[in-house]
C-alpha cells in the first residue's frame, strides 16, 4: 500500500517551513517596551497560529482516506512572477523602507492578479496599493507606535 502525498500535505509542509522562518525572525525583532504586546507579539503569534494550522494541514491530509489531489500548476508563470515580487519585497524593505516597498509589493500583486492588465485595472490597482499600504502603515506607526523598517 503506497502513499501518495497530495496538494494539502505539500502545502501544509511549505506553510510550516515558513511558519518556522517567520517564528524565527519575529525573535530577531528589537524589543522597545517590557510588556506582553510588544512589538514582536503580533508576528510571533501569526507564525504561531500558521504553525499550528499547517501541522494540522499536514495531519489531515495524512489521516484521510480519499484518494489525495496531484498538485496542478495551472499558470506556472504568474506563480512565479509572484515568489519573484515576495523575494523584491523583502529586498527592498530595507533599503526604501515600509511604505514605499508595500505600495510597489501590492501593485505588483494586483496586477498579476489581474493579468493581463488593463488601463482601469492599473489605475485601480495604483489607488487600491497607496490607500491599503498608507492605512497599515498609520496603523502599525502611528496608532499603535511599532517600529516599521
Amino acid at each position: 500500500m503506497g502513499v501518495r502525498f497530495g496538494k494539502d500535505f505539500y502545502s501544509g509542509l511549505v506553510l510550516a517551513v515558513l511558519a518556522g522562518w517567520m517564528l524565527s525572525e519575529s525573535q530577531k525583532i528589537r524589543r522597545l517596551r517590557f510588556d506582553v504586546l510588544d512589538n514582536a507579539f503580533f508576528p510571533t503569534l501569526a507564525a504561531v497560529l500558521l504553525l499550528i494550522f499547517s501541522v494540522g494541514l499536514i495531519v489531515q491530509a495524512l489521516l484521510s482516506k480519499e484518494k489525495s489531489t496531484p498538485i496542478k500548476f495551472k499558470k506556472p508563470f504568474r506563480i512565479s512572477l509572484f515568489i519573484v515580487s515576495c523575494i523584491v519585497y523583502v529586498v527592498l524593505m530595507e533599503p526604501i523602507g515600509f511604505l514605499l516597498s508595500s505600495i510597489l509589493f501590492v501593485f505588483a500583486s494586483c496586477l498579476i492578479i489581474s493579468w493581463p492588465p488593463k488601463i482601469k485595472t492599473i489605475v485601480y490597482s495604483s489607488i487600491f496599493s497607496v490607500t491599503a499600504s498608507w492605512v497599515i502603515w498609520c496603523v502599525f506607526a502611528r496608532l499603535l507606535r511599532l517600529v516599521l523598517p
